[in-house]
């Protein structure tokens, strides 16, 4: 494994976006980017604010699920103060950014997994998870976390191994870390401006990437738990499931887990 730390220099040398990155928080080590990316922006930290650690020692995904961090990986979150319209399209940017900014340092094609995966031959690279502020209806402020094994071989951790992959199995050596940020936070900042004026167009690329689509799935949403096949995702990104008993149940937010392997 490739045990440099990640050059700040280098990423601020050669970053060219407007406003994402434009200051970045690096640390060594810490319980977790969101938390500290959460306290930053109720302190009112600006749009595109970006918090970096090489190890997380409490890291978690969606549902509070603990996020192995070992190093060599990329753990980040990021401050936004989207629109409320921008809020439902902020995944479908953040997870088209990964797919591109991998393809366009590895050569790498990955998959979608609704509603944040993204995957390499059907195991996880990266995960997400999105906070959002809302008062009175109206957004202060979203996080975006992400978590991208990177150069950690996850042939090392059996409990993973079969479910989780890393760059670093794929191309068979280390993956500048620096080069995937810095094409990262391009991506989804050029995606980010365009969810208000083209944010169809952001969505049908996000939907033409989803595995999930025309797959038989188990979906568990709060304590309920529903099994068909996906017929289409609305433009707002939930899904619309057919049941078995020919019903169609609309899952605006859930964990699902595909019946067949990709």
């Amino acid at each position: 494994m490739n045990t440099a730390c990640i050059s700040l220099n280098d990423i601020q040398n050669n970053l060219r976006t407007c406003f994402m990155g434009r200051e970045i928080i690096y640390l060594p080590e810490t319980a977790s980017t969101q938390i500290v990316a959460m306290e930053m922006a109720r302190k009112g930290a600006g749009d595109g604010t970006v918090i970096i650690t090489e190890r997380q020692t409490d890291g978690h995904g969606r549902l509070k699920r603990l996020w192995v961090s070992p190093q060599g990986n990329i753990y980040m979150s990021f401050i936004l103060r989207p629109s409320q319209t921008e809020i439902s399209r902020l995944i479908m940017a953040a997870s088209l950014a990964i797919s591109f900014a991998i393809q366009d340092t590895t050569g790498i094609m990955t998959e979608l997994k609704w509603p944040n995966d993204i995957l390499i031959n059907g195991k996880k690279v990266c995960g997400m998870l999105v906070e959002n502020d809302i008062r009175d209806g109206q957004v202060n402020f979203s996080v975006v976390g992400l978590g991208i094994n990177v150069n950690a071989d996850m042939q090392d951790y059996p409990e993973l191994k079969d479910i989780a992959t890393s760059l670093i199995n794929h191309t068979g050596k280390p993956v500048s870390r620096e080069k995937l940020i810095l094409s990262f936070l391009h991506e989804f900042e050029r995606l980010y401006l365009d969810l208000n004026e083209h944010g169809k167009c952001v969505f049908e690329m996000w939907k033409k990437r989803l595995i999930t689509l025309g797959k038989e799935v188990d979906v568990t949403s709060g304590k309920d738990i529903y099994s068909g096949i996906v017929e289409t995702v609305a433009s707002d990104g939930s899904l619309k499931i057919r049941l078995a008993d020919g019903n169609l149940v609309h899952i605006v937010a859930g964990d699902v887990s595909l019946r067949h392997a990709v």
